[in-house]
């Protein structure tokens, strides 16, 4: 096994980041001394990591560009020395020449493109992770309001990287050559060098104007596209409740505004690109005409020769090629700017583990507990969920929370598991503040199962499976058994390779349940959070339920149930009841009752 200085110092290839991951066993948990980590940005840390292989794409792009003359110097030598003087002998040797420039330069692209796709595929990987890392280790605090929407800001990485990975590179390093190229013009056909160079300024003024206009407009379809997935993912995911309210149409009209607006927008950049793109074609037209024209003048006046005419026609067809991109590229680079906007905004959003790596050297062994005049507030609400919370857990007691629907339950939950943190006050695990433990050591040691009991694609096994990955067959089956998950599992013909469906789908809600705590013991916490167990489950599969759960942890196991159902009580010894996020009862559970009862009486 890796131990967690060992993981905290281990970089991702390429040392464009690390990730730091921690097995669920608290055992042997070492946590090093505080060092500062070294964050290199997501973007140009993965490509600087493959300078190699683009130092090796310009250097094959200013080959190519070098060969691209040597066709015009040929063609001009055959016009003014090699007919007037019938030298057939040196054109086989010119052509033989000529033929060898071709040759290399054919296998110099070969080799430049397939060194672009190599260091595309491997940045695209790498970038990848690093997202879907940063997605993953992102706080709740900063979870978005809107699942699509962000997911739809994570695909604009696919705009950066394509920008970044694809031919730009060698667009810009044959822009850089048009001078080259018009130095050479000059060199051969003197003043006419105006021509190309007036070309060049033109296409460069419409693919800025073009650009400037464009923006705005890439700007609005990327928030067009945004509200479409928001509206899509939530549609898909809530697509039963749809049905049931009869609000297919009422989606449908939403759908239509966003995609007609979407269209609109769409049709004005292409409109744009395209206009540039003519004006652009046009242009290198005119210079291959206004060369000819002008050096024909040229000609009758001894200034040029005729293959110094077709030369430079030649050259100045290869120096304007690359403006027909400039327009397209200047758009690309554009919305690559916007995505990359975008996805910086994920990247620096806060993670659960902090800057630095100094917790504490101690795993959570006894899953002692203290609340110290705890407070919190989720962010980007002003209303206090929890205040003033004062209380302590002993290891091995059996507690049930009890109180009315938004009173904080679930979130003194979010709290223990240090899904979030306290906006005030302490929260103590073994005696020491739960900020002082890296994340991963307190979920290994507290075990959370949710309302909603979520479950992924896959089968029941590999869901169990997720979060013990080196669990045996009996392991499995013992957890199962104890969970009651083998009630369903034994009667289907799969047994645990049935498929669960996405989220769960194709189970009940008790039996989600029933799965997700069966994940639960296989972790082996310290801490065990409930937050109602029984909210999907009959009155039959609760009484089954509360007696396995009653054998499913041992006595040094802190059981934590929160509910609204008295019958899952049973499993409590202590009863804490919560009031608009303030603790108004706390003692033992016939007490407490008793009170209440006393209370609405």
């Amino acid at each position: 096994t890796i131990g967690k200085s060992e993981l905290a110092a281990s970089y991702i290839s390429g040392g464009a980041s690390f990730s730091i991951t921690y097995a669920n066993a608290t055992e042997g948990m070492k946590v090093g001394s505080a060092q500062q980590i070294e964050r290199r940005h997501w973007l140009t840390g993965t490509m600087g990591a493959f300078w190699r292989t683009y130092s090796k794409v310009v250097l094959s792009a200013i080959f190519i560009n070098l060969l691209a003359i040597a066709s015009p110097i040929f063609t001009m030598n055959v016009y003014d020395r090699i007919l007037p003087n019938k030298a057939i002998s040196t054109l086989w040797v010119l052509a033989i020449g000529i033929g060898a420039v071709i040759l290399f330069d054919l296998l110099l692209k070969t080799a430049r493109a397939s060194l672009i796709d190599y260091a595309g595929r491997k940045a695209d990987l790498r970038i990848s992770y690093l997202l879907f890392e940063k997605v993953l280790n992102s706080s709740l605090s900063a979870r978005p309001g809107s699942t699509g929407e962000y997911a739809n800001r994570v695909t604009q990485y696919e705009f950066v990287r394509e920008f970044f990975t694809s031919n730009t590179i060698s667009v810009f390093i044959d822009t850089a050559f048009v001078f080259i190229f018009l130095l050479v013009i000059y060199a051969i056909g003197d003043w006419l060098v105006i021509i190309p160079a007036l070309a060049f300024v033109a296409s460069v003024i419409v693919g800025l104007g073009t650009q400037r206009r464009i923006g705005k407009r890439v700007a609005a379809s990327m928030n067009e596209a945004s509200q479409r997935q928001a509206l899509l993912v939530e549609s898909i995911s809530t697509l039963e409740t749809i049905k049931s309210l009869r609000a297919e149409a009422y989606l449908l009209r939403k759908w239509g505004e966003h995609s007609k607006n979407a269209a609109n927008t769409s049709e004005k950049i292409k409109q744009l690109s395209a206009a540039a793109g003519n004006i652009t074609q046009a242009i290198q037209q005119l210079v291959t005409v206004a060369l000819v024209v002008a050096g024909a003048y040229a000609f009758s006046e001894g200034h040029v020769s005729t293959g110094a005419i077709i030369g430079t026609v030649m050259l100045a067809s290869r120096a304007v090629a690359p403006l027909g991109q400039i327009a397209i590229t200047l758009s690309r680079f554009r919305q690559a700017m916007l995505s990359l906007r975008m996805v910086n905004s994920i990247m620096a959003q806060p993670e659960d583990r902090p800057d630095t790596v100094g917790f504490v050297n101690r795993p959570i062994r006894n899953g002692a507990m203290t609340f110290k005049n705890v407070g919190f507030v989720y962010p980007g609400s002003e209303n206090e969920v929890l205040s003033g919370l004062n209380f302590s857990v002993k290891p091995g007691e059996r507690i049930g929370i009890i109180g009315r629907i938004g009173s904080g339950k679930t979130t003194m939950g979010r709290l223990i598991g240090r899904l979030f943190l306290p906006s005030s006050g302490e929260l103590l695990l073994d005696g020491i503040d739960i900020r002082q433990y890296h994340p991963s050591e307190v979920r290994a040691a507290v075990g959370i199962v949710a309302q909603a009991g979520d479950l992924f694609s896959g089968t029941v096994k590999e869901n169990l499976l997720m979060a013990s990955p080196e669990a045996t067959d009996e392991q499995i089956i013992e957890a199962a058994k104890a969970a009651g998950v083998d009630e369903f599992v034994s009667r289907h013909p799969r047994g645990y390779d049935m498929n669960v469906g996405e989220r769960g789908t194709n189970l009940s809600g008790g039996q989600r349940q029933t799965v997700a705590i069966a994940r639960l013991l296989l972790t082996k916490p310290k801490i065990v959070f409930l937050d109602e167990p029984s909210g999907s489950m009959d009155l039959a599969s609760e009484r089954q339920l509360i007696k396995q759960l009653k054998t499913a942890f041992d006595r040094d196991t802190t059981l934590i149930v929160s509910t609204h159902r008295f019958s899952m009580l049973e499993l409590a010894d202590r009863l804490i009841v919560v009031e608009q996020g303030r603790i108004v009862a706390d003692g033992p559970k016939e007490q407490v009752i008793q009170a209440l009862q006393r209370t609405n009486s």
